[in-house]
Order: structure tokens, then sequence, then C-alpha cells
């Protein structure tokens, strides 16, 4: 079983080392540094490396604010501080010294709260085409930068923005050489076409910073999350951990100043997406600013299922010791017994095959139409629906409300979908309570999205607790102790958890599905599944936790939809014959027919291994979803 994880960033002398922290992941990183000076209004045509010495308090407060937001990794101002690049502004001879201030700059930010990186930028010699003399003086230059930041004490080379392959498998040499034991984070750029200089691909690439002796690498700058997210996601799994820092999008001439655009909360999106993809240090680079740093921190502790105690002792005066919450105890054993907490919850119990069916809440306060649905589904012999919780980040009747209406107007049972990502841990707790008092006997935990861009693009994400730590609460209070170890009244929710069969990171997915049931959840209710062949491995790997597994089928709608599933949401893969088949119907009813069938053929093929299916059909469509059903009525019991 999993054990508990040493916070990355612990204050005083016991924290890991950078290579541990990186190895346990994900790891955060700061932003851009010159892009922000720029904004704050310090002129391109200075030298920003050399403000290190004449404007100390400016670069120090830059350094504070990315650690106020959250990076546990920050850069030195030394992009350009070799004595080449230094030559342009007369200050090759002080590049010792700039070296040096920038160190104890980010050092003195950091207090123990992040590491430090030794930001090498690249000589600006074109190796491609230089003299064996200018590669000579280029080599000398970047060993001269290096040699000074390991012995001001970095915790890593951060070897960034480099065009050449040829140069940086030549910075990469010198670093190992000049510091062994400090590890070297290699980056190259990539144009919008996923190629770096030289037409290579991002696979070339990792293979040739892997054999010139990088530690990590990855890419950055030049292109924005969206085009980086296809490079670094290529880079995994290929031996070595991958970092991604993109630009805020392409840089735009605002009233004579450049500016970059990209809204940070799409930054915490894509940063849930590499991550969940195996990247495993993310940040930004021009024109990110602390705002997009703190938008990817929830991606973060989200993905590392990170825990309460862990962050109290990070951040000293954040609170009391959460006892429900750690993570290498077993939850407590719930005071009611699984079959009389609900009827799902007795169905589980006597290995009947259970059904669902998930809807959305009304964009308004009118039920009408749900409550139609729900007659369907009765009518159709399904008398259990979930509902989600804030669904595409619009604006809904909170699904609370939806389930306790529901419960008492009509005879359909409910499942609730709790989400760890608007609510503080308060909220949480206080959410939990409400559920019970109103009737809610299942539970869906889940950590949630980011809230993606829509009509509300400024609403912030919270993850106090990740679904680890929420399931944690939630059993607590099932077992009559609540968050802060005292007894109380015992709630009776059935708890379910959610799984990616298809995950990029399976031997995470099945760490982290440990960690649920140790957390004490009850029921595995998986993203839709359209390979047959993944989701039986799914089962024989998870088959050790003893947990029942609803599969989730998605009927697909057009082959529009399909795409976007397939390339666009992580954790879901359609198989290349199924994508044709939809491409061959294009959309309208067509598609929908051929949609359901596919749903059919996946849903039939495991139906004997699962303990039951939930159907999402698109648009609340429920005849779509009893239609799907019918390959599984024969496992179905009558209502």
């Amino acid at each position: 079983m999993t054990t508990q994880r040493t916070s990355v960033a612990a204050l005083g002398p016991t924290r890991p080392t950078l290579a541990q922290a990186i190895a346990e992941g994900p790891l955060l990183l700061d932003g851009a540094m010159g892009s922000l000076l720029y904004e704050r209004g310090v002129l391109h045509t200075r030298s920003y490396d050399e403000l290190n010495l004449s404007q100390p308090e400016l670069i120090r407060t830059v350094h504070a604010d990315y650690v106020a937001a959250g990076a546990e990794l920050i850069e030195t101002n030394t992009f350009g501080s070799n004595r080449i690049a230094l030559s342009k502004h007369g200050l090759a001879d002080s590049a010792a010294a700039i070296n040096r201030a920038a160190v104890e700059l980010a050092r003195s930010a950091a207090v123990n709260r992040a590491y430090v990186a030794g930001a090498v930028g690249p000589t600006g010699v074109r190796f491609g085409i230089a003299s064996a003399t200018e590669r000579k003086t280029a080599r000398f230059a970047l060993a001269e930068q290096i040699d000074t930041l390991v012995l001001a004490g970095v915790d890593a080379i951060m070897l960034e923005t480099f065009g050449s392959i040829l140069e940086i498998e030549v910075a990469i040499e010198v670093a190992k050489q000049r510091g062994p034991r400090v590890p070297v984070i290699a980056m190259m750029m990539f144009d919008a076409h996923g190629l770096a200089e030289g037409g290579l691909g991002s696979n070339e690439v990792a293979d040739r910073l892997i054999a010139a002796g990088a530690d990590v690498i990855g890419a950055n700058c030049g292109i924005g999350p969206a085009e980086l997210y296809q490079v670094t996601v290529g880079m995994v799994g290929r031996g070595k951990p991958v970092i991604a820092q993109p630009n805020a999008g392409l840089p735009a001439s605002v009233e004579g100043r450049t500016l970059y655009v990209a809204n940070p909360e799409h930054f915490g999106v894509f940063a849930r997406r590499m991550l969940k993809s195996g990247v495993r240090l993310v940040g930004g680079c021009c024109g990110t600013t602390p705002d997009h740093t703190r938008a990817m921190l929830g991606a973060v502790r989200m993905l590392r299922g990170e825990n309460i105690d862990e962050r109290a002792e990070r951040a000293p005066g954040a609170g009391v010791s959460i006892k429900t919450t750690r993570a290498h105890e077993p939850a407590a054993a719930a005071k009611v017994p699984l079959s009389d907490r609900s009827r799902l919850g007795a169905r589980l119990t006597r290995g009947d095959f259970v059904v669902s069916v998930e809807l959305t809440s009304p964009p308004g306060s009118d039920l009408t139409k749900t409550k139609q649905q729900v007659a369907d589904l009765l009518a159709g012999g399904v008398d259990i629906v979930n509902i989600a919780d804030g669904p595409r980040a619009s604006a809904r009747m909170a699904n609370i409300a939806a389930c306790a209406r529901l419960t008492v107007e009509t005879t359909v049972e409910t499942i609730l979908h709790v989400c760890a990502r608007d609510r503080s841990f308060l909220g949480l707790v206080a959410h939990l309570l409400g559920a019970q008092a109103l009737g809610m006997r299942n539970l869906v935990i889940i950590t949630g999205d980011p809230p993606k861009m829509g009509d509300y693009p400024f609403s912030t994400p919270v993850y106090d607790v990740d679904s680890v730590g929420l399931l944690r609460i939630a059993a607590g209070l099932n077992a009559g102790i609540d968050p802060a170890g005292k007894e109380c009244e015992p709630t009776s929710f059935l708890l379910a958890t959610g799984a990616e069969p298809a995950a990029h990171d399976r031997d995470r997915e099945l760490r982290r599905l440990e960690e649920k049931k140790l957390a004490g959840a009850e029921l595995i209710m998986t993203q839709p599944v359209y390979d047959p062949r993944t989701l039986e491995r799914f089962l024989d790997d998870c088959k050790p936790l003893g947990l029942p597994v609803m599969v989730g089928i998605l009927p697909l709608a057009s082959h529009r939809n399909a795409e976007f599933l397939h390339n666009e949401v992580p954790g879901m893969a359609i198989p290349s014959e199924y994508r044709e088949r939809m491409a061959k119907v294009g959309g309208g009813p067509a598609a929908r027919a051929e949609g359901i069938r596919i749903a059919q053929e996946a849903l039939g093929a495991v139906k004997q291994r699962v303990a039951g299916a939930y159907v999402m059909p698109p648009f609340n469509r429920v005849d779509s979803a009893l239609e799907v059903l019918e390959v599984a009525r024969d496992r179905m019991k009558p209502i």
C-alpha cells in the first residue's frame, strides 16, 4: 500500500532534495521574469540581468511574488548572464558578480519554501554554422556561468530556450562536468508545428537530451500551452521526467507594448492536462505572471494527491492538524452497514447488476424537464440517476438541490457528485452534512476539473483537498468522527470514487485507487471506456482491491465529438476503428445511432465482469441511455 508523502518544500534542513521532489512530483515552477519586468516599467534596452546588482529589491520582489503564488522551484534572473550575451551591454566582466547576486536574491525570496534553479540561456553563437573557435568561446562562456551558479549553491541548472540542439548538448555536457551532483534540466524551443530547429521532432530531441546527460527534459517558450502540450506529451515515457513552460500564448502589440494575452485560467486547464498526461514539472515562460502560477497551483495539488497535513507543514499558521486526512491510516469503519444505507448499497451487497443514468441540472430553477426525463427512465426500468456537480463550469442549479427535490418528488434514487474544486475545507464539511440532512445517501467523490474558459473565466478553484482527502472526511463522518477528531452523529453515505482505465500514467492511477480505498471508497465509477481490452486490463489490475466497478458509458454523438474526446480529454481513448466508423456517418441521426451501437458493444463486452454501468447520454437524451442499456437487460432486475 502507499506511504505518506514527504512534503515537497518542508521548512528546515530535512526537506527532500530537488531530485527527490521531482521523482515524487508533480512540481510547480515560477513564470516569466523578463516580460514581467517589462510590464513593471523596465525598458527592453536595459540588461535585465544587471538589475541583480542595481535594483536587487525589484528582482527579489518578483521572486517573492512567485513563491507567494505557490511556485516550488524558482529560476534565478540569469537567462542572459553569460559573458557573450552580457558583452552587448558592456558587462562581460561583471558576469560572475551578476550570477552570484542572482542566486543570493532568489535564495532570500525562497526562504526554504522553494528550490532555486540557476537559469542558463543560449550564448547567441549559431552553433550550426559557427567556427571551431566560436564554439570554443561559447563553451567557455557557458562553463564560466555554470561554475558560478553551482558554487553559489543552486539546486539545479536550468538550460532554457535553446534553439540549437548542438549548443544545448554542449551545455549539458559542461553542466554535468561542473556540477555532477546538481540536476540538469534541459529545455528546447519548438515552433507552432511542433518542430525544433533542423526539423527535429519532440521524440528525437528527447532522446538526444537524454543521451547528452540531462536529468529532466522538456520545452519552453516560443509557443503557448496548447501547442507545447503536444510537444511535451511526446517526450513522456522515454526515461526521464518532462518539464513544460509555455508562453502565455503568442505576443500581441497593444498600444505600442508587447503583451501576452492568454488567460491564467487557460493555464490552469492545460497544467492539469499536461500533468495527467505524464508531465512532471509545469511553469510559465514569456508573458506569464504570478496569476498564471496561482492558476496552475490547484492542478499540481490535485495531481500530487497532497493532503492537508502536508500543506499545513509547508505554511506555518495555516491551520490545525486534520486527523481524518492522514494518508497512511485506513479510514474508520462506518457505523451503518452498506446494505442499510441506500437502495444502491443494498443491491451492491446482494451482487445485483446496478445501473444509473447521469443527468445534468437545469440551467435555471425549473425542474419540469428533468422530472420528465426521470419519469421516462423509471418507465424504462432505471430508478437511479447521478447528478454532476457544475459540469463544464456552466451556471446550473446546484446538484444537491436537484437531488433533494427529485428524492422528494419522484421515486428515483440519486447519486450526488461532490466536487472538491469549488468549496473550502469548511464548506465541504458543511456540504456533506447538508446532504445527509436532505436525504442524500449515495456520493461520488471527485476532485473536479479546473474551471474552464466559459461564461465565468474569473471563477477561482479552491482545492483545499483532493478526492482522497474528501473521501477521508466523508468516511470519518460515516464513522461518527468529525474532521477535528471529535465524536459526532454518524452519516450514512455510500462512497463512490472515479477512475480512468485509459489514464496515460496507469501505475499512478492504480496507486491513487489504493489511496482512495484506504480513504474509504466503496465503489469505483470509471470514466467512459470504449476499448474492451483497456477495461479488461483495468479490471484485472484493480481486482485485488475488492471494490465493485460501475463502468462509464458515453454514447458518441458525432465524428467531431469522437475526435474531441480522443484528442482533448485526458483519460479518454477511443480506438481508431470506432473513430473511423463515426467518420463514415458524420453527424445527425445516423451518427447518433452509430454512437449507440458502439456504446452497446463496449458494455456488452464487459457486462459479465462489472457490478454495473452508468450511462452519460449527450444532452440528457434518456432515450439514448435506455437504448444502450438494452444489451444488459439480461442482467438487470425489474424495479
